[in-house]
């Protein structure tokens, strides 16, 4: 499963690299517009699901910078690792009373 999501997240940050590529060096035609237009969109969500997970986290775990910089860059991928360990921060605390 580690190897899936690492092949995963290398696959996203080639996606981020050329949107900042063919941000600096533009497509020819209205294809240009198309990638600065989907790497906000992915930007949006990604926040959303770091909001999201700060929500779901606040009352068991902290979350470090890199946590949410990986939610940023990563989105569902980097949520798959936070899970495992929100799960086991969780299953350690002593149940409310």
């Amino acid at each position: 499963m580690k190897l899936v999501l690492w092949l995963a997240k290398i696959i996203i940050l080639g996606f981020w690299c050329g949107a900042v590529w063919f941000t600096l060096h533009p497509l020819p035609g209205k294809l240009s517009l198309l990638l600065p237009v989907f790497a906000v969109l992915v930007l949006l969500v990604h926040g959303i699901q770091a909001a999201i997970m700060t929500l779901v986290a606040k009352d068991v775990m902290p979350l470090r910078r890199w946590d949410y910089l990986s939610l940023l860059l990563f989105g569902f991928f980097a949520m798959l690792e936070l899970r495992d360990r929100l799960l086991a921060a969780s299953q350690s605390r002593p149940p409310k009373p």
